[in-house]
C-alpha cells in the first residue's frame, strides 16, 4: 500500500479540483451510483410537500436534485467539504427551498426540526457513528423517518489510484443498536444488489453482489 493516505476531506475537496461530479456524470455513470440508493431508497423516504428534509454528505447534490424534484417544502444538505457545496450550490442555483451548510454531522444539530433526515454512503466516512446517529434522530419531530444507505465493505482503506482514503465500516447489528437505543424503531432493512450490465453488455465487476443496505427507522421518543 504504497499511495498517499488522506483524509476524507482531503479527498472530496480534490475530487472537486479534479473535476469530479457525479452530477454531470453521463447516464451509465449516473446508473451506476444509484446502486446505492434507487427506487428502494427513494420509497422508504416517504416524501411529500410538506416535508422538511435533512441530507448528511451532500456531495455535489446528486440524490438531493431527485429529493428536490419530487417537491417538498424545505431541504437542508451538509457537507464537510466547502469545495463540493461550492459545486452542490450552482448545481441545486434553480430550487429556492435549499440551505447548504459546512457542517460535520457530529457537531449538527437542529431540534426536532426536519420531518425526514437520511444520509446515502457517507457512514463509511464517519467514526464515531452512534454521535451522528443521535444527531440526526435529536434534529428529527417525533415520528420523524431517518434512512441510512450503508455500504457493505469489508477493508479499511478505499484505494482510489493515486491516494488511499481511510474509512470505518461497522456492521449492520451495530447501527440497529445505535438507532434503536437513542430512540428509533427500525421500520426497514432492505438489500441493494448490483445489477449493472454496461452498454456493450457486459455485467459489472461485483454484478450479482449485494452492494448496500437501506435501513429505515421511526423516532419514537427523545
Amino acid at each position: 500500500m504504497n499511495n498517499r493516505e488522506v483524509s476524507a476531506l482531503e479527498h472530496y475537496e480534490l475530487l472537486i479540483d479534479e473535476g469530479n461530479d457525479p452530477c454531470r456524470d453521463p447516464e451509465n455513470l449516473k446508473k451506476y451510483m444509484e446502486r446505492w440508493d434507487g427506487e428502494n431508497f427513494f420509497r422508504s423516504l416517504k416524501l411529500d410537500s410538506d416535508k422538511k428534509v435533512l441530507e448528511v454528505g451532500i456531495g455535489t447534490g446528486r440524490v438531493a436534485d431527485k429529493v428536490l424534484k419530487k417537491g417538498i417544502k424545505e431541504f437542508v444538505g451538509i457537507d464537510i467539504s466547502i469545495n463540493t457545496l461550492k459545486q452542490a450550490r450552482e448545481n441545486l442555483k434553480d430550487f429556492t427551498n435549499v440551505n447548504l451548510f459546512c457542517k460535520d454531522i457530529c457537531e449538527y444539530t437542529q431540534k426536532e426540526y426536519f420531518d425526514i433526515a437520511y444520509s446515502v454512503l457517507t457512514f463509511i466516512h464517519i467514526e464515531d457513528k452512534e454521535k451522528a446517529i443521535q444527531n440526526m434522530i435529536y434534529s428529527l419531530k417525533p415520528e420523524g423517518i431517518l434512512v441510512l444507505s450503508i455500504s457493505i465493505d469489508n477493508e479499511n482503506y478505499i484505494d482510489y489510484g493515486s491516494r488511499i482514503v481511510k474509512i470505518y465500516p461497522t456492521d449492520m447489528e451495530s447501527y440497529k443498536i445505535y438507532l434503536e437505543r437513542n430512540g428509533c424503531e427500525i421500520i426497514s432493512e432492505l438489500e441493494n444488489y448490483d445489477n449493472i450490465i454496461w452498454e456493450n453488455g457486459e455485467k459489472s465487476d461485483s454484478y450479482g453482489d449485494k452492494i448496500a443496505t437501506i435501513l429505515v427507522a421511526k423516532k419514537i421518543h427523545n
